[in-house]
């Protein structure tokens, strides 16, 4: 039998090795991409939900941003009380994110109903922490607040956000997120002269304002052929300016057209003579707004007047009235028919000067027997009465006084009920009683709200009007706050306010400089009398109702007496007031007359100076006599007033620094860079 022997192929061999090798290759290939694909898969996942966290967590950064804004707008935490814990800290509770009532704490939810499915079984915790300036007395910076050009107190914060989700397959995910915010206030006194409508000017003396002028309507400025307006700083409007919507053609008219006037005189140094290119230098200090100024930070007038009607009703003629919005800054909070609250945006009831005084004195006639005349504050306003029982008949006498307002006596309005605040006498009182009383003491904050709020109708006396006499204020209480800051001194009622001679001309030192002692008066109507104005002359003809001005003789107060003005008045302070504006029929009075007038100024050829800001925020609720000018009324057979010779209109740029102490302010809020935490 025939064998055969095996030959080994080497071709075959290597062949299968090859094939093996390949598929070795192949499988770790395989391997290779399905763990990548894997990889790239778990990434693109991990990106997708995390792309998705950093939406939750911008959108919880928008709320807490919306929330840090409310509660501040909303007056409810001082800045330095929102300094909350660590972000690395962070303790997860079962808060529903959409409330939000104290933004100290962190606010976590785990799972959410949410915003969007999205957000469901996701824990979101939120979180903001005040980082103040180190070496300051509040923490704050002053500076320019962030969007605009006005100097305020700027506030920084830094706000922080987590969205974390535990996914079944890759585990736990969190995105941090950080933003910072910045809460700015500024003093509504940021101007020389501001007003909420529009803004006239028809000089019937020689006139100078120097300091910036802001309208959030149109401007109308001239003076009366013979005298000079001065214009020595940037004129703001937001509509017309002299009747043109172009503020360089040189048109100067008054508001309703009755008449041409004389063109200001442009002149950042009224000392020196004034620049020849009057038209180039309108245009260095006339500015066209590109949107309004706001003078009520935070307040949507337009949505208050729907949501909260029955808060907002003008007095006269019983309609909702957004002017109610703004004249809330010096109103008592709104009552109904019996006396019980009435809701309000929490924002404007933060910003009335009742709800703010650190005294609160109201006055009220009772249908028969004395006035009663408590202390205390809004949340009790008969608090300190027993405190300042002695002192009280000689700080406010307890009988009001008949006397007449010449201008509101036009509009057939007889007489005026006058209750006094004696300012020395409160300056004397609060010297003994601070000390010795911590309630008072912790308490006052530099601002006075005094009201009369006698019902004059159930005293068989509709018409007349009541309002507060401010006499013996060369001197006004300067007290400081924890910080050795300044409070100033500041007066705030519902009533009109009569001033009556110098006011508050006695400086302070403050960083061993001396300043005029910051503050403010705020009332229905403010008008400023001589120390020889009494209530019982006001009714005389105006050949008896001459001013007259002399240095005082004898100390103010525990301050000494500073020297007066003989040749006219001086008034150290922000006023903010209401006007009747002009129709088609009537004159506002202008800026000139904001400050209202009852003697003859001219014949003793008396200069009015108002050192401060001089603003309009709103239409005027009780005085609301038509401006008549300072000639012959027939109706009453007397003049209202004569203008003075000069008017002084000075910006006092310390509120700049320093405004008075609780007075109102005008709020913003920034959102500035992310970061990552």
């Amino acid at each position: 039998m025939k064998t055969h022997s095996f030959t080994r192929n080497p071709s075959r061999g290597s062949a299968l090795l090859a094939a093996l090798i390949v598929i070795v290759i192949l499988t770790f290939a395989a391997a290779g991409v399905l763990s990548y694909s894997l990889t790239t898969y778990r990434n693109s996942v991990r990106q997708a939900i995390l792309d998705q966290a950093k939406e939750i967590a911008d959108s919880e950064m928008e709320y807490l941003y919306y929330s840090w804004k409310t509660q501040l707008l909303g007056g409810t935490s001082a800045v330095a009380n929102i300094s909350c814990i660590n972000p690395t800290t962070l303790v997860p509770n079962s808060n529903s994110p959409l409330v939000l009532a104290n933004i100290c704490a962190t606010d976590a939810v785990t799972p959410v109903p949410a915003f969007s499915t999205a957000e469901t079984n996701w824990t979101i915790m939120r979180t903001v922490d005040y980082n103040p300036i180190a070496g300051t007395s509040d923490g704050s910076a002053q500076g320019i607040v962030p969007g605009t050009l006005q100097t305020g107190r700027n506030y920084y914060f830094s706000a922080y956000t987590v969205a974390s989700i535990v996914n079944p397959v890759l585990g736990p995910i969190t995105y941090h997120s950080g933003r910072h915010f910045v809460y700015s206030s500024t003093s509504l006194f940021q101007f020389a002269v501001f007003y909420q409508g529009n803004l006239e000017i028809a000089a019937g003396g020689n006139m100078v304002i120097q300091g910036p002028v802001s309208t959030n309507a149109s401007a109308y400025l001239g003076s009366q052929p013979g005298y000079t307006l001065t214009i020595a700083d940037t004129i703001y409007y937001f509509q017309d300016y002299n009747g043109m919507s172009d503020p360089y053609s040189g048109e100067t008219d008054r508001l309703e057209g009755t008449g041409s006037l004389t063109d200001p005189v442009y002149n950042p140094n009224p000392l020196a003579a004034p620049p020849s290119n009057q038209v180039a230098q309108r245009a260095d200090q006339v500015v066209k707004l590109s949107s309004q100024t706001s003078f009520i930070g935070g307040v949507d007038v337009a949505n208050d007047i729907v949501e909260y009607p029955s808060a907002y009703i003008n007095p006269n003629t019983l309609v909702v009235d957004p002017n109610e919005v703004y004249r809330a800054v010096i109103a008592p909070p709104p009552l109904d028919t019996f006396n019980n609250p009435i809701p309000e945006d929490p924002v404007v009831a933060a910003s009335r000067m009742y709800n703010r005084a650190g005294l609160l004195i109201t006055i009220t006639q009772p249908t028969s027997g004395p006035t009663v005349v408590n202390v205390g504050t809004a949340a009790n306003p008969s608090a300190y009465t027993t405190i300042f029982a002695s002192a009280l008949p000689s700080i406010v006498p307890s009988t009001r006084v008949l006397a007449v307002d010449k201008r509101e006596l036009v509009d057939n309005t007889p007489n005026i009920e006058v209750s006094t605040l004696d300012v020395g006498q409160l300056n004397t009182a609060l010297s003994t009683i601070i000390p010795a009383n911590p309630t008072v003491q912790n308490g006052y904050n530099g601002l006075v709200y005094i009201y009369d709020n006698s019902n004059n109708s159930n005293l068989g006396v509709p018409n007349n009007l009541n309002a507060i006499l401010l006499q013996n204020a060369t001197t006004t209480p300067a007290y400081n706050d924890v910080n050795n800051n300044p409070l100033g001194f500041s007066v705030a009622s519902n009533n009109g306010i009569f001033v009556q001679g110098d006011y508050n001309t006695t400086q302070i030192t403050v960083d061993s400089t001396l300043i005029n002692n910051p503050s403010a008066i705020m009332g229905d109507a403010v008008t400023a009398v001589s120390q020889a104005w009494s209530p019982a002359e006001s009714s005389q003809l105006i050949a008896n109702r001459v001013a007259v001005f002399s240095a005082p003789t004898s100390a103010n107060g525990v301050n000494p007496a500073s020297l007066g003005t003989p040749a006219g008045m001086t008034i150290n302070a922000a006023i903010l007031t209401g006007n009747t504006p002009s129709t088609l029929t009537t004159n506002s009075g202008g800026v000139q007359n904001l400050v209202r007038m009852e003697e003859d100024w001219w014949s003793p050829q008396l200069t009015l100076t108002l050192n401060g800001s001089l603003g309009q925020l709103f239409v005027s609720d009780f005085f609301r006599g038509d401006y008549v000018g300072n000639s012959f009324q027939a109706t009453i057979n007397d003049k209202v007033y004569v203008q003075p010779a000069t008017r002084n209109m000075d910006y006092d740029a310390g509120f700049k620094a320093r405004s008075p102490n609780s007075t109102p302010t005008t709020t913003n809020f920034a959102r500035g860079d992310f970061f990552f935490w």
